[in-house]
């Protein structure tokens, strides 16, 4: 049985695909679905100054965590019925690997095209062989 699978939604353009793998793989051995969306730096100061001098909303890094598990659960709810969300700030491939540590995933569900969407994964010419190396097993969808 697997602990647990952890469905990756930011850095990508297509979300539903990765929760349908997600809750496909979790339907099959009873684990628990883990929905994260993971902030960049280089995006997390962007938010926090539109945020601060745009709107005058005051930040920190707790806020903006909040808003990135917000935004999870707002891509989970439709497609999966039991999930855990989580928001983190940071360098993706490292917070998404210390997460799985977290809750004791052995499974990371990504989309395979990772250097669409948000361009997180950028600094990375192979993210899928950066997961595998932390001896994860990484599932990329297409």
């Amino acid at each position: 049985m697997t602990d647990g699978i952890v469905a990756v939604v930011s850095g990508t353009t297509a979300p539903e695909r990765v929760l349908f793998e997600a809750a496909r793989r979790a339907d099959d051995s009873g684990a628990t679905v883990h929905v994260l969306y993971v902030l960049g730096l280089e995006w997390y100061a962007s938010a926090e100054l539109w945020l601060a001098e745009r709107l005058r909303i005051p930040t920190g890094i707790d806020t903006i965590r909040a808003i990135c598990e917000r935004k999870a659960d707002r891509l989970a709810a439709p497609a999966l019925e039991r999930y855990e969300t989580a928001g983190r700030i940071g360098h993706p491939i490292d917070e998404i690997v210390e997460y799985a540590t977290e809750v004791e995933a052995d499974t990371v569900v990504v989309d395979g095209d990772l250097q669409s969407g948000t361009g997180a994964w950028r600094r990375v010419s192979d993210p899928l062989e950066a997961f595998r190396e932390r001896e994860l097993s990484v599932v990329p969808v297409y």
